[in-house]
């Protein structure tokens, strides 16, 4: 786990209905000793059924960062959904590696939609946003025996649901 001083460091086990990241875009990605983390520059949502939450309605977070820690980063993936000309899909299977150098080298960025989980397996419906053609394509993000670490500071209260 990489701290970078933030604030507040919840688990995800004990925060699964209080932070939200619906709708949250990452731009930067690292993988370090199994961690994989994702980097929200917008921030992720904060309930107000949290602990350190003082707004009663549903707020973004200044920039923050979720750590999802892997047991064996090789069996995590991310299968990506690509429409041609004639609306025709196909899928192509990507390793964290190119995940990680994509978003890194600015070509796109992911958008978290939904999760399903479950016992320490989570698989994420997300977006990729690209630069450059296709510049929109769904993909999951499957997470194989992985728990998620949250990390913030401030609540944005001008920022709500």
């Amino acid at each position: 786990m990489i701290n970078d001083n933030f604030k507040h460091i919840d688990p995800d086990k004990f925060h699964d209905k209080e932070l939200i990241l619906h709708d949250c875009v990452a731009d930067r990605v690292s993988c370090v000793d199994g961690i994989l983390r994702f980097h929200f520059p917008d921030g992720f949502w904060v309930t107000p059924n949290h602990k350190e939450s003082h707004c009663d309605k549903v707020v973004r977070t200044n920039a923050s960062a979720v750590d999802f820690s892997l047991k064996n980063i090789d069996d995590a993936y991310v299968r990506v959904f690509t429409q041609n000309i004639f609306k025709k899909t196909y899928t192509d299977i990507w390793e964290i590696n190119k995940l990680v150098s994509t978003i890194n080298n600015g070509e796109c960025s992911i958008e978290f939609i939904y999760q399903y989980r479950t016992y320490f397996e989570q698989m994420w419906h997300c977006v990729i946003h690209s630069k450059k053609k296709p510049y929109y394509r769904e993909c999951q993000l499957h997470l194989p025996e992985t728990e998620a670490t949250f990390f913030w500071n401030d609540l944005r209260p001008d920022r709500e649901w």
